[in-house]
């Protein structure tokens, strides 16, 4: 399904195109934000449109670019959002930050701007960082003047998330340890835009910090999450089994989730419930340049969804396949029965 010559996504509006999609997957891999839920509240139906897909033998990897919390924290927040997970089925960027850097034998600190999630993670490989929290600008600093009282030596890394507090005293820290010739500088997350509450606002990633970064020590970043393929590698590392042609990709971000699938070899299906919208995926459809082809996905759920029907039209058809295989294993069963009693009556 990943033919850019042949870009005409499948609309999931009929039981016939659900039930083949369906029967295709073995791996469901899952984006959160947007998808699963926004802000602190579940998307409605979604919750129990995947825990019915377990039932139909689906596994279940949830793949989020955000690096806010450690796959226990993330684990939790899904349970107490109504999803069955466990922590083999979670790879946050947090995790796959710290995956990277164990794997390459790092040695040193790290310099973080982002939330705790990447230092905890950082720390079960005993990964010394810091920068996590506030770092307000003094009054006393001249506008355009900037110094490290606390330079740290042993920060052989940079690595930036979503950051609430971001500031410029982070960025001139961030800044300077990237423009040190052996320090690496890792992208937990390059999002350049997050899920706003309403039409109203829109909400800066950490994309925004990493081209600030990127234009002053004209150095880039290592990118730890969608839609690269170490990230893919890291999944594939402990789920073992995953064939890459029975394996799709839900998100809500055409750039990064359907980028994603394309760079992995593997299907993509867009859900209209976080940024992406139809109109952007059309445009990606019509236009002949590479780069926007390649954001097309394979499957999409039909139109903006609305709350009664961000997980129902897949829960639904779930449910009367998994009738229809009861109805066939009971009827198996009586066969076999009948089978055994005509034996026995010989």
């Amino acid at each position: 399904m990943n033919d850019l010559k042949k870009l005409n996504p499948v609309n999931l509006n009929n039981k016939e195109r659900v039930k083949e999609f369906l029967e295709r997957y073995d791996y469901i891999l899952c984006d959160c934000d947007g998808v699963l839920w926004l802000s602190n509240n579940a998307v409605p139906g979604v919750a129990k449109t995947l825990n019915r897909l377990r039932e139909l033998g689906k596994k279940i990897i949830f793949a989020t670019n955000n690096s806010t919390k450690t796959r226990e924290e993330f684990m939790n927040k899904l349970r107490r959002l109504g999803y069955i997970a466990y922590m083999d089925e979670l790879f946050p960027t947090s995790y796959s930050t710290a995956v990277y850097l164990n794997s390459i034998g790092f040695d040193g600190q790290a310099y973080v701007i982002g939330c705790s999630g990447i230092s905890k993670e950082l720390a079960k490989f005993g990964i010394e960082s810091e920068g996590v929290g506030l770092e307000p600008t003094p009054d006393d600093w001249i506008p355009g003047y900037a110094d490290i009282e606390d330079y740290n030596y042993e920060i052989n890394a940079v690595i930036v998330g979503f950051d609430n507090q971001i500031s410029f005293p982070k960025l001139v820290k961030a800044c300077s340890y990237v423009k040190k010739p052996n320090c690496k500088f890792i992208a937990a997350n390059a999002d350049e835009t997050f899920p706003p509450p309403n039409d109203k606002v829109m909400v800066p990633g950490p994309g925004a910090y990493i081209a600030a970064i990127e234009a002053v020590t004209k150095k880039k970043a290592i990118n730890m999450g969608k839609p690269y393929k170490f990230f893919f590698e890291c999944i594939k590392h402990v789920h073992k089994d995953i064939d890459n042609k029975r394996t799709i990709m839900i998100g809500d971000r055409l750039t990064t989730d359907m980028v994603f699938g394309r760079n992995n070899g593997i299907s993509t299906l867009f859900v209209q419930s976080g940024l992406g919208t139809y109109e952007e995926m059309i445009n990606y459809k019509n236009s002949n340049k590479p780069e926007d082809r390649v954001c097309v996905p394979d499957y999409y759920l039909p139109n903006k969804t609305t709350e009664k029907d961000e997980g129902k039209f897949l829960e639904r058809t779930g449910e009367k396949i998994l009738e229809k295989d009861k109805e066939k294993n009971l009827k198996k069963e009586e066969e076999n029965n009948s089978k055994d009693d005509s034996d026995f009556a010989k």
